[in-house]
């Protein structure tokens, strides 16, 4: 994501660019020579090198997870530096960021979303029949996500104290795809429909890659929905992610992702556009592009 967004980014006139990176990681010349990079050792502190870094430029796009509200935390510096962000901003972020309260609005705005609820206590009875997945309400992508498949799996899990919020949603069969999609002021369109490459590895899932703009959106299903998730969260702005699961009985939302996505890596080479463009150009002119339709160009992201 890092590289794939330099990248768009040098090629847009007039910009420079400076980004963060732990000292210990490559760094790749080729994809933006012109960066200039900030070290980040492994003994500094990280909010400090971002508020020095901040103080430096005029407008700041973090690549960050959401967990432990560290994304949240950046927009929020950026405001506070009087910078401009080109991301969702830190309200919208921390309501995407909870699996709770997304669902909940979506929910409430009539969008489909895959039925969610917390995790209460202990004691508390499955909400769903078996298999159910359970996932840190703030994670990101597969991580401290577990599956629940019998009455054994939920006495283990309940048997034990865990911390911070927790979401219950039911294991539903299907196909795993995304939506990158651009956002405006209660409206969006959609750039790409992926499919999502996840294995199932014991009581857990690992994403191994991603299917970029692989499937057309024919019937105009995804771009509504796009638009549904737009008007239900009007928060949302510039470039964001939907994940979804499709099977016989529809089309789901499973979470928002409020930053850059995998998917963003293929975008590009996928659309034959630049998508940093796209955002720069909603930010200067405050109103979502028009974007010629085009034939399916399918790229594969793995890692």
């Amino acid at each position: 994501m890092l590289f794939a967004l330099l990248k768009d980014l040098a090629d847009i006139p007039g910009l420079s660019l400076l980004a963060l990176r732990d000292s210990r990681l490559a760094r790749s010349t080729h994809a933006a020579p012109t960066v200039d990079w900030m070290d980040v050792e492994p003994n500094n502190e990280i909010m400090s090198r971002l508020q020095c870094a901040i103080e430096q430029v005029d407008a700041v796009w973090p690549i960050a997870p959401e967990t432990g509200g560290v994304l949240e935390s950046i927009c929020a510096l950026a405001k506070d530096k009087g910078k401009a962000l080109l991301n969702t901003q830190a309200d919208g972020v921390r309501l995407a960021a909870s699996k709770l309260l997304t669902a909940t609005r979506l929910r409430d705005k009539g969008a489909p979303v895959v039925p969610t609820q917390r995790w209460q206590s202990p004691s508390a009875h499955p909400p769903f029949p078996f298999p159910m997945v359970i996932k840190a309400d703030d994670g990101v992508g597969c991580e401290d996500t577990r599956i629940i498949a019998n009455a054994l799996h939920w006495d283990e899990f309940t048997g034990h104290d865990h911390s911070g919020d927790w979401a219950i949603q039911p294991l539903l069969d299907g196909e795993s795809l995304s939506l990158c999609g651009l956002f405006a002021k209660g409206q969006a369109i959609l750039l790409s429909v992926n499919r999502q490459h996840i294995q199932q590895q014991g009581n857990t899932f690992r994403l191994n890659g991603c299917s970029v703009n692989v499937i057309r959106d024919e019937n105009g299903i995804f771009f509504g929905l796009i638009r549904q998730i737009a008007a239900a969260i009007p928060e949302l702005w510039g470039y964001n992610g939907v994940d979804l699961i499709r099977n016989k009985e529809g089309i789901h939302v499973l979470e928002i992702n409020p930053r850059l996505t995998s998917s963003y890596a293929g975008l590009r080479a996928a659309l034959g556009v630049n998508p940093a463009q796209l955002v720069i150009d909603l930010f200067d002119s405050g109103h979502l592009p028009q974007l010629a339709e085009r034939p399916a160009h399918p790229i594969e992201v793995t890692w």
